[in-house]
């Protein structure tokens, strides 16, 4: 507590004691610039730690999705294959039936 708020405390009325006990508390319950100051580095570094936690997550979840992808253009390949033998063969007996 400042000396100036100190004396207009003083000059309305309260005494020496209540200043002292009301300094004492505003000097243990208040939060000093270098308090505000740990305080934001330690919530930077917080967020920091989140962030790198939250990009290898992502990471791991884009690597999982690109095989998942991988593995579905595969099994798309492979019934595009079949959806083609079957067609042909069709064909040919379709053919067959008509021709004869």
């Amino acid at each position: 507590m400042s000396a100036s708020a100190i004396l207009k405390l003083q000059a309305s009325g309260f005494s020496v004691d209540q200043v002292s006990a009301l300094a004492e508390l505003i000097d243990t319950q208040a939060a000093t610039k270098v308090d505000v100051e740990a305080a934001k580095h330690d919530l930077e570094l917080k967020i920091g730690d989140v962030k790198s936690s939250l990009e290898l997550k992502i990471g791991d979840v884009k690597t999982s999705l690109q095989a998942d992808s991988a593995d579905t253009k595969a099994d798309v390949r492979v019934l595009k294959w079949m959806m083609g033998f079957l067609l042909a063969f069709q064909l040919l007996i379709v053919g067959k039936l008509f021709i004869h």
